[in-house]
């Protein structure tokens, strides 16, 4: 969620580990992270771990809708930084895997 933050010029406010938590969960997952929060203007990204579960592989993508195409411009940068490019910013759609494989759609008014 730090990364995120960074992204989105955003702020991690709220960072809650099971462990933390009032939840009875095994000891092997009390540094997993229960309840996450970032918050960057109108924007509120949330996000738990979600233990791995064998033979599962758990995958997801993000959807950003952003006002202003040149925020959406710096975004995209810095997530192709370390990442991969899936879809240019070509109009108003673009996709960009970050650094842990996580993809991204990026949606703005070209």
């Amino acid at each position: 969620m730090i990364f995120n933050a960074d992204i989105l010029d955003g702020e991690v406010t709220v960072m809650t580990t099971f462990g933390e938590s009032s939840m009875e969960t095994p000891p092997e997952m009390d540094q997993l992270v229960f309840n996450s929060e970032v918050r960057s203007d109108d924007l509120v990204l949330k996000a738990s771990d979600d233990p791995q579960h064998e033979n599962t592989t758990p995958s997801i993508s993000l959807f950003v809708e952003f006002d202003v195409a040149s925020q959406r411009q710096i975004v995209f940068d810095r997530l192709a930084d370390g990442g991969e490019v899936v879809f240019p910013i070509d109009g108003p759609f673009a996709m960009v895997a970050d650094r842990y494989g996580t993809r991204w759609m990026l949606i703005a008014d070209a």
